[in-house]
């Protein structure tokens, strides 16, 4: 028995796949990194204990390693397509705040 494989249906397919090793790799990675963040969040206690000041340097990299978990997560909760680190450039900024708009106008319901 001969079957066809339609190409169209097998690249239609694939990226939901990929995307789903994506995810498994990046759950892997968030599981490190907050481990990682643990070891800053002590480091980083002990530091301010002692020197009565947090250290910069291990600040900024907990920012850094802060916006890789959020992008981490935007991409597993598929708001996002973009790929984070190692596919990306490595941010140390914050995320850009999104404007929320409130409607005053707009009545109440409760659904009675």
């Amino acid at each position: 028995m001969n079957a066809e494989v339609n190409p169209e249906a097998k690249t239609e397919n694939n990226p939901i796949w990929y995307r789903g090793l994506y995810m498994l790799l990046f759950l892997l990675i968030i599981g490190i990194a907050k481990g990682i963040v643990f070891v800053v969040a002590v480091v980083q206690f002990i530091l301010v204990a002692v020197n009565k000041a947090p250290n910069d340097p291990l600040r900024k990299f907990g920012q850094g390693l802060s916006t890789y978990l959020y992008d981490i997560n935007q991409y597993l909760v598929f708001n996002t397509e973009h790929k984070p680190f190692p596919f990306d450039d490595w941010k140390s900024e914050p995320p850009k705040r999104e404007e929320i708009v409130i409607d005053q106008d707009m009545e109440y319901q409760d659904g009675q």
